[in-house]
């Protein structure tokens, strides 16, 4: 039989601003997947879970809202947070997630259930922020720098986006303090699709979070859309399911490029 492609919808409403994060992976799958994003976070009073199923390449829509689930998230000191489907497959609950914290989702949908647990890691913050310049092929381009102390003995996990003059939030990357744990570290944030003048706004959320995310989210950007059969990110509900779960701390910086 030969391969069907489709494209996931893995985020509708990503962390904190309600923002669209699309991520459009291949699968060789022909049946429709279920996909299942969940998050909580340290700044928000409403906290997320969308449920969908993957659809065709040549299908409209970009994917397959799933309703009439049971969502629940129990912290580490057994509180209870059921959730309320607020739109065809995405569903909220009002409370804001603590450092340190471990948090289990379940999610049961069609006689299935899923699970998985995340513990929301220490929040660490950028000191400073600023504009710096480098050449490349010859051309100099501009870059948003961060400066941070990492916490020393232990790993820890970042993910950094931006809103370049209030454009669309897109995720630049991951990192981890494999080599520069426990140092005072300069982080560059940039994109070669984006060209940063003098004057632009730009606004970069930082976030720590935790290994399971870390994994998914660099395997999202290591996907190279050219190869004929690209991987698929590690599901943290195993094999009945595409998708994550992150309790992620994280704190907003701004600048203007200099």
């Amino acid at each position: 039989m030969m391969n069907r492609y489709y494209f996931i919808w893995l985020l509708i409403s990503l962390f904190l601003l309600s923002c669209e994060d699309v991520i459009d992976i291949n699968l060789n799958d022909a049946d429709p997947q279920l996909v299942i994003i969940g998050t909580v976070n340290n700044r928000s009073y409403e906290q997320q879970v969308t449920i969908s199923r993957t659809v065709a390449f040549d299908v409209a829509r970009t994917h397959d809202p799933v309703s009439g689930a049971e969502v629940a998230v129990v912290d580490g000191a057994g509180r209870v947070f059921q959730y309320a489907e607020q739109s065809p497959g995405v569903y909220v609950c009002n409370f804001r997630g603590h450092e340190g914290e471990l948090y289990n989702l379940s999610v049961r949908v069609e006689g299935q259930t899923f699970v998985a647990r995340s513990t929301m890691p220490p929040l660490v913050t950028a000191d400073s922020i600023g504009t710096g310049v480098r050449t490349i092929f010859g051309e100099e381009q501009k870059f948003i720098s961060l400066r941070y102390a990492d916490p020393p003995g232990a790993p820890n996990y970042y993910r950094y986006l931006w809103r370049v003059n209030g454009g669309p939030l897109e995720m630049l990357h991951v990192s981890q303090d494999k080599f520069n744990d426990g140092k005072y570290v300069s982080e560059d944030l940039m994109d070669f699709d984006v060209e940063l003048a003098t004057g632009d706004s730009v606004v970069v959320w930082m976030q720590s979070i935790d290994r399971a995310s870390y994994d998914f989210w660099n395997a999202v950007q290591s996907i190279n859309p050219g190869t004929a059969a690209p991987a698929n990110p590690p599901s943290v509900f195993g094999d009945g399911a595409l998708g994550y779960f992150s309790a992620y701390a994280e704190t907003e910086m701004s600048t203007v490029v200099q």
